[in-house]
């Protein structure tokens, strides 16, 4: 009986040490730019993603869901993109190397009344160079801006 014990103590100690831990990462700061929103507007969002390549392609498009014109201005860097773990903590998120520029410059984007538009003119929505390297492992992936006046905006991708 006590070998019995021993044996499956030796096997479950060996399979958790196989098992690969990701690091959950403190809450990503915001991005450079922010989101003034004049209208009725949802957004809506999704991912294709792979760790082994280190890439992630993240499409965001705006719903103008209101009776008149909508407007968003904002910069080309107003949405960051974080993978989250089951628990719903941050792992991984979308930060730059470095060196990277984010161009001061101002988008507009006008969507008539029960349109949508692709935000096609955001930047590091898309790549495969990562200040770090998006761990393997089964996430849930939302881009999140803010407003001006103070609201988070955050978009499942999945």
């Amino acid at each position: 009986m006590i070998k019995l014990i021993t044996i499956i103590l030796f096997i479950s100690v060996s399979l958790l040490g196989c098992h690969e831990s990701v690091t959950v990462i403190d809450s990503p700061p915001p991005p450079d730019n922010e989101l003034h929103i004049d209208g009725n507007i949802t957004f809506q969002g999704e991912i294709s993603w792979s760790a082994r390549e280190n890439s992630i392609e993240a499409r965001i498009w705006a719903d103008n869901v209101g009776t008149n014109m909508a407007r968003i201005e904002t910069g080309t860097c107003a949405f960051n993109i974080i993978a989250y773990n089951a628990d719903g903590e941050p792992v991984w998120y979308n930060r730059m190397p470095e060196n990277y520029i984010c161009f001061d410059e101002l988008i507009v984007y006008r969507i008539a009344p029960g349109q949508w538009l692709p935000l096609t003119d955001q930047s590091y929505l898309n790549g495969t160079k990562w200040a770090n390297p998006i761990p393997a492992g089964n996430w849930t992936f939302k881009a999140r801006a803010f407003t001006a006046e103070g609201y988070t905006v955050a978009i499942e991708l999945n």
